[in-house]
């Protein structure tokens, strides 16, 4: 499921809601402007929402009778192609039956204005906005023409507006400006004196009560993180003395950025926005040292960040265990059930900890074998504590013969009560631990030792009961530990840590007092109690994060550490996705580097679902790309083989180029030839239809595919305008779920609707220079990843796939000589011969170039795809290195044949010559 990025409205954003609505209720027309992410848009709508409280009512609307306005609100998001003729009134041309049609239409503007007029004529408590978001990505004075006129106060009558001569009083104007993109046109200053204009702070007050730009180095948290990026950017503006502070607040990232999960926003998205300053000259290079510095902050080993471990593995668990509960709860398996429930709340451990060292751990698990009519079964022994409901090889305990001495079968294993239930990875497990209340097992030191983690555990379930509270303990302090290596400022951790071993300490002695085993029911009864009031006094374990403890005259906040899951990359790039909610994707890098390769392992790897470890393979893949979007016809090849069922992912792909535009993406008007009714000729046929984007969202949308996740897959993404291509729709890629109308009309529907099952994967180049790149406020709406040269991806090539022994050791020296030029060529690009305004993250030659057979394919590689490249890049004055003689070492030819004193096509011996001095053993 999605995670919805929402959070209530603070002290200061409630107070700025209500002092914009004071002035739209007064002035009717309001313009917000701000960086990105500071929540324009956001605001607009909660203005206008909050406008229908009954005490704006400056504009004298009938009755005042106190009773609520419903508010009636249109969203048109701004873009170049967007003009006049769409936003008031202009002719259209539909296709109607196979031909075209012009005529004159009210556009949105107008149909809302008639509306309005209509409402205000009948005395109806109705109040209409129109919200123009993002007005500098269009010509907007153009757009508004004599709307501005009407908007005039006092000058209603004079002028007609397409022969509507007064807006109404119940017609609202609010529109945002990103100051962040340079607008299509310069403004025109009357564009201005009609709006109240209001700038929006970039302050994470508006996000957080009680925000602060004072904070400890080691603070991740997102309050710590925004004012972190602000001062990275103040500090480092290039002419910074000289900018107005409009200026400077341009640049800065707005705190609508900031939110949780923090640390996948840093890496994703704030990051690669950071540099891309760098690489155009926003910002000066010295930032890239404090850019390392915020980077290392979120890929650190440890972080207080819970989405950067493996949180989501056991579901189903209680969340209702309390200490009291605990101690109450005190029959057969309970106590253990409850404890391993309140670890998993309280979440300070990952699911990976909990399985490893205590659900699964052979140090705390025990089960018994026996024969049975035969056959060796497996029964769980009281501390054994989950076993597959599916197991069929697991029986309960009972005797195998009735009072009457018949046999008697024992019964399956079944867990008693559904709260017994935990699903870990997808596979439900019951509990089969037991708590007798009348035996308790003596302490043994050989509890509190690592001895017990080769062996098969104790069945006692004080036993296991202590080893769980073990193996928590352990598990916060090695990861307190390993926090404070990275982050030893951090005293709350550090109190923590020590309180933590402080309090098992004193629990081991308490356990150690209360006595051994006795053949008395009654006194093991007693000692049973008092281990489990033990265990309901602990202090940390029944906290909630965020809770106070209070400790040797100091407060200590519970907080949890987490070891870093370094997962496996598609798996990362879909938990980010779905946690912050962004579901479109670039994979960037230098040619070479494998993105679309990458792209399509990235949809083998959703596609293989949640239980399947083993990947799509290539003829599986192909098998669900959309082969018709006609929702009557099977859409991809997996449908037609699988009649009836719903597949798990649906895919397609397209290249951008320069030309390619709005038409071509989203709707536009398709020509076709039909017979025309004699059947002796063919007749032109024009039809509006939905392109590539238009298509796919409506399949996406059916009811029929609702659990199907869909992905469009776009080639070389900035080889096109973004800003044109996806027009209107780039406001839908943030608002999943509401329509967004469109110049073309489809199906009776002038709308296009984002659902959130649909997925956009691009590609870029970050070497093409030749292209445009893509705007600060259309990147803050991607995530990005780096795919950067990989040396073991050449030193891995095509080895263990089968091939015999001595196939394989041949490959293998191959694969060590490519290397050995890869290495070469990467000298390229270290700081000495690289011009300083080219990054060698961004340019150096990928690893797939190469990634041969043999060395024979490894020099043609060199001669006829390396070799042009690295010219190119010398005519582009990408490097700076110094000449040698060419005829010294490789090195130096290398060299040579770079900057053009070899002829690389006449002098075959001399290029094959250098060739092989490169790939020599050192």
């Amino acid at each position: 499921m999605t995670k919805v990025r929402t959070r209530a409205m603070t002290k200061a954003t409630k107070e700025l809601v209500c002092q914009l609505c004071e002035v739209v209720d007064n002035s009717k027309y309001l313009l917000l402007s701000g960086p990105m992410a500071v929540g324009k848009t956001y605001i607009a709508q909660a203005v206008a929402a909050q406008c229908g409280l009954p005490r704006y009512n400056a504009q004298g609307f009938w009755g005042n009778s106190g009773e609520s306005y419903e508010i009636l609100t249109e969203l048109i998001p701004i873009h170049p192609s967007f003009s006049y003729e769409d936003f008031v009134r202009g002719i259209s041309m539909c296709a109607q039956g196979g031909s075209f049609a012009w005529e004159s239409q009210d556009k949105v503007f107008l149909q809302v204005l008639k509306k309005a007029k209509e409402s205000w004529s009948a005395k109806e408590n109705k109040k209409y906005f129109l919200i123009l978001d993002d007005i500098g990505r269009g010509s907007i004075t153009g757009i508004l023409g004599d709307v501005l006129s009407r908007m005039e106060p006092g000058r209603g009558e004079e002028k007609s507006c397409e022969g509507e001569r007064t807006l109404p009083p119940n017609l609202y104007l609010i529109a945002t400006y990103s100051t962040a993109i340079d607008s299509a046109e310069p403004f025109d200053y009357g564009l201005f004196r009609h709006f109240y204009s209001y700038t929006l702070e970039n302050d994470y007050r508006f996000l957080e009560d009680g925000a602060t730009e004072i904070f400890p180095e080691y603070d991740t948290s997102p309050n710590a993180m925004f004012y972190r990026t602000r001062r990275v950017v103040e500090d480092n503006l290039r002419h910074r003395y000289q900018l107005t502070w409009q200026e400077r607040e341009r640049y800065l990232l707005g705190h609508g950025m900031f939110q949780a999960p923090v640390a996948l926003v840093m890496r994703y998205q704030v990051i690669p926005m950071l540099k891309q300053y760098v690489k155009d000259g926003v910002v000066d290079a010295t930032a890239g040292i404090e850019i390392d510095a915020l980077e290392r902050l979120v890929t650190g080993a440890y972080s207080k960040e819970p989405v950067l471990a493996r949180m989501d593995r056991i579901t189903g668990y209680r969340t209702d265990v309390t200490a009291d509960v605990y101690y109450r709860e005190a029959l057969t398996h309970r106590p253990i059930v409850n404890l391993i429930a309140r670890i998993k709340t309280q979440g300070l451990l990952t699911d990976t900890e909990i399985a490893d060292t205590m659900l699964f751990h052979p140090g705390v698990l025990v089960r018994k074998s026996g024969k049975l009519d035969g056959i060796v079964r497996y029964f769980p022994a009281p501390a054994y504590l989950y076993v597959k409901r599916a197991d069929r090889d697991l029986y309960t305990y009972g005797t195998t013969v009735t009072a009457s001495g018949a046999p008697k079968r024992p019964r399956f294993f079944y867990s008693a009560q559904k709260d017994d239930v935990l699903t870990i990875d997808g596979i439900d497990y019951a509990a089969a631990a037991e708590m007798q209340p009348k035996e308790y097992t003596r302490w043994d030191e050989s509890l509190n030792s690592d001895a017990y983690e080769n062996e098969r555990g104790s069945s006692s379930p004080n036993s296991i009961m202590f080893r769980i509270l073990r193996s928590y303990y352990n598990g916060l302090i090695k990861n307190y530990d390993g926090y404070l290596l990275d982050y030893p400022e951090d005293d709350n951790i550090r109190l923590l840590g020590a309180f933590a071993r402080e309090e098992f300490d004193r629990f081991i002695q308490s356990v150690r007092q209360i006595g051994s085993g006795s053949d008395e029911a009654e006194v093991n009864l007693e000692r049973n109690r008092v281990f489990r009031e033990a265990i309901s006094k602990l202090t940390l374990l029944w906290k909630d994060k965020g809770d106070l403890i209070e400790w040797k005259g100091q407060s200590i906040k519970v907080e949890g550490v987490y070891k870093v899951d370094r997962v496996e990359k598609y798996g990362e790039y879909a938990r980010a996705m779905e946690l912050l909610g962004i579901h479109q994707m670039i994979l960037q890098g230098p040619p070479g580097t494998s993105k679309t390769y990458s792209a399509r392992e990235y949809l083998k790897f959703v596609g293989k679902g949640e239980r399947n470890e083993e990947l799509l393979s290539d003829e599986e893949l192909d098998s669900f790309q959309i082969q018709s979007y006609q929702e009557e016809d099977a859409m991809a090849e997996w449908e037609v083989t699988h009649p009836g069922q719903t597949p798990a992912i649906a895919w397609d792909i397209v290249q951008f180029h320069p030309s390619y535009g709005y038409e071509d993406f989203v709707r536009g008007i398709e020509v076709s030839t039909v017979k025309d009714s004699s059947g002796a000729g063919s007749a032109i046929s024009y039809d509006t239809v939905n392109k590539v984007l238009g298509s796919m969202a409506r399949l996406a949308a059916s009811p029929k595919y609702q659990t199907t996740k869909f992905f469009l897959v776009i080639d070389e993404i900035n080889r096109a305008n973004l800003a044109t291509v996806f027009g209107e729709l780039i406001y839908g890629l943030e608002y999943r779920g509401k329509g967004v109308a469109t110049p073309y009309t489809v199906d009776n529907s002038n709308k296009v609707l984002l659902p959130d099952n649909l997925y956009i994967l691009g590609t870029m180049n970050t070497a093409d220079k030749s292209i445009g790149g893509i705007d600060y406020a259309i990147r803050r709406r991607f995530l990005f990843f780096s795919l950067l040269p990989d040396a073991n991806a050449i030193l891995n090539f095509k080895l263990s796939q089968g091939a015999d022994e001595e196939e394989e050791n041949e490959q293998r020296a191959v694969n060590r000589q490519a290397l050995r030029l890869f290495e070469e060529v990467e000298k390229l690009f270290h700081a000495g011969n690289l011009n300083p305004e080219y990054y060698k993250d961004d340019v150096q030659i990928g690893h797939t170039y190469f990634m041969v057979s043999t060395k024979e394919q490894l020099y043609l590689r060199f001669k006829y795809q390396i070799l042009p490249i690295l010219r190119e890049y010398f005519k582009d004055g990408m490097f700076q290195f110094e000449m040698g003689d060419a005829s010294e070492d490789g090195w130096s030819g290398l060299l040579g044949c770079i900057t053009g004193e070899i002829n690389v096509n006449y002098e075959e011996h001399r290029v094959r010559e250098i060739f092989e001095k490169l790939i020599e053993e050192p």
